[in-house]
């Protein structure tokens, strides 16, 4: 009985934090913000910046890395995403200003 007890409080507690991951337009949502933070981003640069990003669900949690060589940009868990790769917003908005001729 106890066996029991404790294998549907965990099921439970999986269940629970598979419905707050983050989706990837929690992710998308945070990353516009810290690129308009630093200027006008557009909805095609937006665009184009995202395609170089993968969004990878855990199921109990979630990230947006970089496609090229993973680097982690945001993770999520229990509905809160945070920004964690500064630098990628840097370099992003960089080449978003150079497109603008900035």
């Amino acid at each position: 009985m106890f066996k029991k007890l404790i294998l549907l409080i965990i099921v439970a507690g999986v269940v629970y934090l598979n419905y707050t991951n983050p989706k990837r337009e929690d992710h998308e949502a945070v990353i516009l913000a810290a690129l308009q933070e630093r200027g006008p981003v557009s909805e095609d640069q937006f665009a184009a910046a995202m395609k170089d990003v993968d969004y990878s669900n855990f199921m109990v949690c979630s990230a947006a890395k970089t496609a090229l060589d993973s680097k982690l940009i945001t993770y999520g868990y229990l509905k809160q995403v945070k920004l964690v790769n500064d630098e990628w917003i840097k370099q992003t908005t960089q080449k978003i200003q150079k497109s603008q001729g900035y």
